[in-house]
């Protein structure tokens, strides 16, 4: 890595919750880790983070968010991607939205290379298994979002 300083990047990610409370995740792989997170990606310039939420989802997924939810997480986190370190600040949004058949419709290169896969959670797998989330704590806080709703104000979540 040539420079320590991280890029800053603002990012918008969206927990898609069926009717059935399945969460649709996306797994990637990279240097031998693999883990799953939800749809989402950077803003681009003039960029709100909710136009940036529903682009993304559409890209990721195949699927068009007709209504957005409430910016329910923030998450700041540090990763080093292709020898460079950035510094990326995340906005949860939360949609309900109906089973689909989720399918990549556009994504970027990069993104591609690391891409391995879609899939539905049930909130009981998401609690009993021991694959890597991120956030870490991915499948308590889901549960606490089911359970309880939508915090009053967005929740800080954990890398």
């Amino acid at each position: 890595m040539k420079d320590g300083t991280p890029t800053f990047l603002r990012a918008a990610r969206v927990l898609l919750l069926d009717d059935s409370y399945r969460l649709l995740l996306m797994r990637f792989s990279y240097r031998g880790r693999r883990w799953w997170c939800a749809p989402g990606g950077g803003l681009k310039d003039g960029e709100t983070h909710e136009d940036a939420a529903k682009r993304e989802t559409l890209e990721e997924t195949g699927f068009e968010v007709a209504e957005l939810g409430p910016w329910v997480w923030s998450r700041e986190h540090e990763f080093e991607f292709k020898g460079r370190l950035f510094r990326q600040l995340e906005r949860y949004f939360l949609a309900r939205v109906p089973a689909f058949r989720p399918h990549p419709n556009d994504l970027e290169s990069d993104e591609a290379s690391v891409f391995r896969g879609l899939r539905w959670w049930t909130l009981r797998e998401l609690g009993d298994t021991d694959e890597e989330f991120a956030p870490a704590d991915l499948p308590e806080l889901v549960k606490e979002l089911v359970e309880k709703g939508p915090p009053a104000i967005p929740v800080e979540v954990g890398a």
